[in-house]
């Protein structure tokens, strides 16, 4: 047997690249890692969003039962106006290998998404080979960038800093794992980029394709980023009568638009909304007495003064954009030398991407998902973070070392409070037990929910405010939602649930037992999962719901379907009443 020895060159080792990544990794794991972990007191989830870390999960858990994937919060329907990718691998690594599920999301793959952040960001920089430092300011960037909104509400508020949330951080990386993993993929694909347009190699390009495509299933608007600069490219290489550049970039358009369409087809596009997202800005409570620019400003709009409101829109805008970008704004500070260090290639690319974004982003909301255009922004402020490193790196690389010095510490000193005040944040709520807890007694319950048929589907409580949000119960008791989610899955997916939340207000609400009862029929609705204290108003439901199982967090009632269509035969207008109350 031959043996192999592993041998490493200390002095190869980047001992400041090594730190950065190391500390970068268990900050912005302080977010996510704790998410779904089971305690003595129940399962605990903390920190980040525990709606969106759930709903991660019955996503996740709907790919390994079946795919299309259903929305999680409304059995039958399959996912719509949503990028699922990342749950698709994590699904796919679940059903394969039998993984666990909620560790499988987010104390598995967590690690390996923060660590492959750092590791493919390097291989990028490596391959532009400009030098140490620009990997270090790249890989910095990426993990402890931070805002200025800390640094406004100081000048103009002067207390509670750190009140109102940024935009984006480093720190927050893992908080919205779909777009971890396309940031990932992301450099992934600036690296096959890279090698593709200096070697303009036909299968360099087909990967070059299928990676630059694959970016729209994992995050649209990471996706949307790389798909305009390479338009633009195509268009310039058209221009240049490079045609061998062509057809990957024409494959690209194709593979994006068959990996969109069956999915996001109803997503319904963007609308223009003006300078709202400056204006709104400008009133936020923390920013304190700022809000009488918008108060002057509406004075000079109704005097139809519009070269005053153009300059009050002007510094909105300067404050907005100052705010959330803080130092990545460094990036902007270029000169025809520094951006000769790039590709020219990559420059569109970069260039292009960063200005569609920063027009959809800061004018227009989305017909489905509002305004989650913002992402857009966050594109804008992960990948910008090249130039930000670019920038650094040109005008330090010649300075002497005092100044050198001197600089990078300032530019740390402002960068790193947001991420760190967070992870503070973080750490503080796992120390006092903070966060959405899942009761041991509600455990119980919902273990004996899933010892039931599932062939039936569970109506919940509306009075139960996490299940309003996403769907847990979905993937804890492996059943069949009836109405879940509304709030963070349904109605920003476009899911259109008036129907099935009629018949939940007519089971819960409605004074008819007659309706109650064609409702549970029709919907085949086996279940119903709801707090102790709570009952339904028309008492005389109960001929036909038993109640199967109770404690001090949850009682489970159970429909008899032959006594509820008794019932029905008994009042034969029962369906016509339930069916005249959902079209009116």
């Amino acid at each position: 047997i031959t043996k192999f020895k592993l041998s490493i060159n200390r002095k190869q080792l980047d001992l400041i690249l090594i730190f950065i990544i190391i500390f970068g990794v268990l900050i912005q794991l302080s977010s996510v890692w704790f998410s779904g972990t089971l305690t003595s007191k129940g399962l605990y989830f903390c920190c980040g969003s525990p709606d969106d870390n759930i709903l991660q999960i019955a996503i996740t858990d709907q790919i390994v039962k079946h795919f299309p994937p259903f929305e999680p919060g409304f059995y039958g329907k399959y996912i719509q106006n949503y990028h699922y990718w990342d749950s698709l691998v994590m699904g796919e690594l679940i059903r394969v290998f039998k993984l666990p599920l909620i560790a499988t999301d987010y104390q598995y793959m967590t690690i390996f998404i923060s660590l492959f952040l750092g590791l493919s960001s390097i291989v990028f920089s490596q391959l532009l080979k400009i030098g140490k430092a620009f990997t270090r300011w790249l890989v910095f960037f990426l993990y402890l960038g931070g805002d200025f909104v800390w640094l406004l509400i100081t000048i103009f508020r002067k207390q509670n800093f750190f009140g109102m949330n940024p935009l984006e951080s480093g720190q927050q990386f893992l908080e919205n794992i779909p777009r971890g993993i396309s940031v990932v993929v992301f450099f992934g694909f600036a690296a096959i980029f890279l090698l593709w347009i200096k070697k303009k190699d036909k299968y360099l390009g087909l990967i070059m394709a299928i990676m630059a495509a694959s970016l729209i299933g994992f995050k649209i608007y990471i996706g949307i980023f790389v798909l305009s600069g390479l338009g633009v490219l195509g268009i310039w290489s058209l221009f240049k009568r490079q045609y061998s550049m062509t057809i990957p970039l024409i494959l690209t358009a194709v593979l994006s638009l068959i990996i969109y369409l069956p999915v996001n087809s109803g997503a319904g596009g963007l609308y223009f909304t003006g300078l709202w997202r400056f204006e709104n800005f400008i009133v936020q409570p923390y920013l304190g007495n700022l809000n009488r620019l918008e108060l002057a400003r509406v004075i000079y709009v109704v005097h139809h003064s519009w070269l005053r409101v153009t300059e009050y829109e002007l510094i909105f805008a300067f404050v907005y954009i100052f705010s959330i970008f803080g130092t990545k704004l460094l990036g902007i500070f270029q000169n025809k030398k520094s951006l000769s260090l790039f590709p020219k290639e990559l420059n569109i690319l970069l260039f292009v991407g960063i200005a569609v974004s920063a027009v959809a982003g800061l004018f227009f909301e989305q017909t489905t998902g509002g305004s989650n255009t913002f992402n857009f922004l966050v594109s804008i402020y992960i990948l910008g973070s090249i130039y930000t490193a670019l920038a650094c790196f040109y005008w330090l690389n010649k300075r002497r070392n005092v100044i050198k010095i001197f600089v990078t510490l300032v530019i740390i000193i402002f960068t790193i409070p947001r991420a760190l005040d967070q992870t503070y944040n973080n750490v503080n709520n796992l120390y006092y037990n903070k966060g959405f807890l899942i009761t041991n007694n509600e455990l119980r319950a919902i273990n004996f929910l899933s010892t039931q048929e599932n062939q039936k589907m569970v109506l919940v409580d509306p009075q139960i405010p996490i299940d309003y949000l996403s769907p847990y119960l979905s993937f804890l008791s492996n059943q069949k939602m009836f109405l879940s989610g509304q709030g963070e899955e349904l109605t920003t997916h476009g899911v259109n649930f008036s129907d099935r939340s009629k018949a939940r207000i007519t089971i819960f609400y409605g004074a008819n037992p007659a309706s109650a009862s064609g409702a549970l029929l029709k919907y085949n609705i086996g279940y119903i999962y709801m707090l102790p204290t709570n009952n339904l108003i028309s008492t005389n439901s109960a001929q036909f719901l038993k109640q199967i199982y109770k404690n001090k967090s949850i009682k489970i009632l159970k429909v008899d379907e032959q006594l509820a269509s008794e019932f029905s035969k008994k009042y034969k207008n029962s369906y016509q009443n339930f069916n005249y109350y959902i079209q009116n």
